[in-house]
Formats: C-alpha cells, sequence, structure tokens
C-alpha cells in the first residue's frame, strides 16, 4: 500500500467545500420552490372565491330579474306599479334612465322583495322601464303607436337587475325585455 501524496489531499479537501455549497444551493433553490407553489396555491384559492362570488351575484340578479317578470305576466306588480322608485317610462328623447350610478339611489330603485336570498349579503335591486307598446299579429302598422290598437297591442317592459355575490366583490347586472299582450 502506498501513502496518499500530498496532492490527493489537496484535492480532497476542496471536494468537500464544494459538496457543501452545492447542497446549500440545492437546499435554497427547493425552498423557492415550496414558497412558489404556497403562493399560486393561495392565489388560485383567490380565483376560485372569486368566481364563486361573481356566480352567486348573476344567480341573485336572475332571480330578481324572474320576480320581476312574473309580477308583469300575473299583473300584480303593485311593487312597482305607479311608483316613481323603480318604474319608468322610456322617454324616447333622452333613452333610458339606466346609468350605473342608479344603484346608489335607493328612491330610485326596487329592492326585490320576494323570498329571501340567503346566500348573498344584500337583496338584488331593479329597476323596471316602460317600453312603448308594440303591434303583434293582427294590428296594423302604426296602430299602437297612435293609440288606436286593438287588443294585439303589447306592452313592453325593460328590466334591470343588480346584485352582489357573497362578500360583495363580485358584482353582476342583467337586463331582460320583458313583452306582455293586454
Amino acid at each position: 500500500m502506498t501513502a496518499p501524496s500530498h496532492k490527493s489531499k489537496a484535492f480532497a479537501a476542496r471536494q468537500r467545500g464544494a459538496v457543501l455549497f452545492v447542497s446549500l444551493i440545492f437546499l435554497l433553490a427547493l425552498t423557492l420552490l415550496g414558497v412558489m407553489m404556497a403562493r399560486s396555491q393561495t392565489t388560485e384559492e383567490r380565483m376560485a372565491q372569486n368566481d364563486a362570488n361573481h356566480d352567486m351575484a348573476i344567480e341573485a340578479a336572475g332571480t330578481a330579474l324572474r320576480y320581476a317578470e312574473m309580477n308583469i305576466a300575473t299583473g300584480t306588480y303593485s311593487d312597482f306599479e305607479g311608483n316613481t322608485a323603480g318604474l319608468y317610462q322610456l322617454d324616447p328623447a333622452n333613452g333610458s334612465v339606466y346609468t350605473s350610478a342608479i344603484w346608489n339611489t335607493p328612491a330610485a330603485i326596487i329592492t326585490y322583495n320576494g323570498s329571501a336570498l340567503a346566500s348573498v349579503p344584500t337583496q338584488p335591486q331593479l329597476i323596471v322601464e316602460q317600453l312603448p307598446p308594440v303591434e303583434v299579429k293582427g294590428d296594423s302598422l302604426g296602430a299602437c303607436a297612435q293609440g288606436v290598437g286593438g287588443n294585439g297591442c303589447a306592452q313592453v317592459f325593460q328590466i334591470t337587475a343588480h346584485a352582489s355575490g357573497g362578500d360583495q366583490t363580485g358584482q353582476a347586472t342583467l337586463r331582460s325585455i320583458y313583452m306582455t299582450e293586454n
């Protein structure tokens, strides 16, 4: 057996320092990867919560739309009939009364009062605009606009509903046009 030479001892000493350095770099890389994965998970959870809030808002606004349509269809729309808070006649010169600021004016809107929606913190809000009557099959053109239409003139309503989601970060505004014959 031969004794290790002076050169081989120096080489071994350098190797031990390199292993420590490489393992520290590897540990740092794994730590950064773990932190990035944890942050990604948190972001995905927030995105899923926002999506659920938006879906909740859409469902609440849709419920309010169907509520208003049902009341118009049955002729029991006393919540907004003749009420300056929520029922508007379309002004052909100015168009729709709808602006996004209308939801901040409680005297200008109707708050949904059907069966309470427990999943949302505030009940949906509505505005209903009565549009000019339109002719239906069997009426002559222009008869409804001139006030000489028969029983075939249809009343047309534009309903706009606004709702917030579970924590009010998600909001939705839906609109429908509803027509009913006289």
